[in-house]
This record gives C-alpha cells, structure tokens and sequence, in this order.
C-alpha cells in the first residue's frame, strides 16, 4: 500500500492550490493584525514601556504562529502542487514532509515557551512558570521523537 505512487491529478493539484493560498493568506493576516494591534497599542498607550514590553511578548507571539501556518502553506504547495510532487511513493513523501514539519512546530513550541517565560517573569507570576517549562520539554519531546524516527526511518 505505501509504495504506490501519489498520482497527480487535477483535483489534488487544485486542493493543494487552494489550502495552500488559504494558509499563506492567513499567514499574512495574522502579520498585518499584529503590525497593526502593536502601533495602535503604542500610539495610544499612556505608559510606552509597559506597552512595548505587552507588545514585545504579543508580537512574537503571532508571528510564531503566523511562521508556522505559512511553513504549512509552502509544505502543502511542495507535496501537492510542484512540479516534484508527482512520481514518488507515499513513503518518499513522508520522509520529505513529516520532519520539516515537525521540526518547524518543535521551534515554534520552544519560542513560545520562551517568550512565556518572559512574559510570566514580566508580569510577576512565578507561579505560571512550569506552564512554559511543560512546552519547552514538550518540545524537546517532539525533537526526540523526530530523531528517533528518523533513525527507525533511514534503517528500515
């Protein structure tokens, strides 16, 4: 079942298009939503350095995310749409996308805990720490997880 070729059709062709204009479009979104929230945010704050420090955490925040969901739409693009995407089995496919990806989300998950730290470091609750701590570990996790498969992966 796993070698038989993805075939390359006009609808997959078209899906892949579309989701993949879906997700960069929404990356894109997400960037002029927090450009925009950060220079209104800055322009009407009365304290500028507790505004900078909130718009410093949000920030990062969103374009991690929006990082992430257009790595997405550039993956769904390469695999459904370029011209490689067709003549490859489904197991050459997996081992194209599957540690791209995870390591795309792996660095997202670390950055976030990150800048939860500061955040909860900024704001006094040292309480929310292990919150923060929980996704970086979570992210080594995924990182282990990956390394392990690609070992059991290039081995078989």
């Amino acid at each position: 079942m796993l070698n038989k070729t993805l075939s390359n059709t006009p609808v997959r062709r078209l899906c892949g298009r579309a989701f993949s204009i879906l997700f960069a479009l929404t990356s894109i979104g997400i960037v002029v939503a927090t450009l925009l929230g950060a220079a209104h945010e800055i322009f009407n704050a009365e304290d500028v350095y507790d505004a900078m420090n909130h718009v410093f955490v949000t920030s990062v925040s969103n374009l991690v995310v929006a990082l992430t969901i257009f790595d997405l739409a550039l993956v769904i693009d390469a695999e459904f749409v370029g011209e490689d995407s067709a003549g490859y089995s489904v197991e050459e496919g997996l081992r194209r996308t599957v540690p791209h990806f995870f390591s795309t989300i792996s660095c997202a998950l670390a950055v976030e805990g990150l800048v939860l730290i500061i955040k909860y470091n900024q704001d006094g609750m040292y309480e929310n720490i292990y919150i923060a701590i929980a996704i970086i570990i979570s992210s080594a996790i995924l990182l282990a997880t990956l390394a392990l498969f690609l070992k059991l992966h290039r081995s078989a």
